[in-house]
């Protein structure tokens, strides 16, 4: 079904690899680093977030997948990379759940993730705890890593996750949000949409300036009170806290610290709780 529905001549994809168990998808991608190369693993035990963290893939739960693609010529555009991805995710599954008949409300977390509203959440039970206190969870993590004139985006989503083998408690999956579907029709809708996406961004400015707005109206953090965390040399963790009020030309968050505007290309995001505020 992936092959034939994305793979040449009718898809937009060169060349689709599905493998049963790998370390990672995106080392996979990189030894053979092909442009418009989709690779997707029955299971992965070696994946990688960022800063080096573990991502695991149970079998027959989650997809893991990386989408090979070129750099953008401008080097000024290469921020945007991942949140272009998550753009195409929420795409993708924000398309799966109208198919369904039951629309699935998914916002970004910059720079890489993709959240989801719970059922519980979205039924009104504001005295709900399994949320751990957050309205909406993380069903989604991205890392994009570059290689020789291309990037590998490489995209996680729990689908079936049961609650008890999430990996943290403000995890959740497809599943535990309401929505019943299969992991191929997820790489193939997050596979279609990002190739969607990807395309108009390679396209230059013009389309660029949709892609930021269509971005900033799904970003969660922006208007949000947050705390980032800048990991600096070893033993020297820093905390910067402030309301993320803008995305800057090349993707980087604007906090207001205290009525001083300061832009971050990187960092973890957490976003403050009103208990926490107060």
């Amino acid at each position: 079904m992936l092959v034939d529905t994305l793979a040449p001549p009718t898809g937009p994809w060169t060349r689709v690899d599905v493998v049963a168990l790998v370390g990672s998808t995106n080392a996979v991608s990189l030894v053979e680093p092909v442009p418009w190369r989709l690779v997707v693993a029955e299971a992965q035990e070696a994946g990688r977030g960022r800063h080096a963290r573990v991502w695991v893939s149970p079998p027959g739960t989650s997809v893991a997948m990386s989408l090979t693609v070129p750099l953008p010529e401008r080097v000024a555009d290469w921020g945007w990379i991942p949140l272009v991805t998550g753009l195409a995710v929420r795409d993708g599954l924000v398309r799966l759940s109208q198919e369904a008949g039951d629309p699935l409300e998914v916002v970004l977390k910059w720079p890489n993730d993709v959240l989801v509203r719970p059922r519980s959440a979205r039924a009104g039970d504001a005295d709900d705890v399994s949320t751990g206190g957050e309205e909406f969870r993380k069903v989604c993590g991205i890392l994009c890593e570059g290689g020789d004139g291309v990037v590998v985006a490489g995209v996680g989503v729990n689908v079936t996750v049961p609650a008890e083998e999430l990996p943290v408690p403000t995890a959740t999956s497809l599943h535990l949000a309401g929505l019943s579907v299969s992991r191929e029709d997820v790489v193939v809708g997050v596979a279609e949409a990002f190739a969607d996406r990807y395309s108009t961004f390679l396209a230059g400015a013009d389309a660029l300036d949709g892609l930021r707005r269509d971005y900033r109206e799904a970003c969660s953090t922006l208007g949000a009170e947050v705390r980032i965390h800048l990991p600096g040399a070893p033993g020297t963790p820093r905390d910067v806290r402030g309301r993320a009020v803008d995305l800057d030309l090349a993707g980087c968050l604007v906090l207001d610290v205290d009525g001083v505007r300061r832009t971050f290309a990187a960092g973890d995001v957490v976003h403050v709780r009103p208990a926490e505020r107060a």
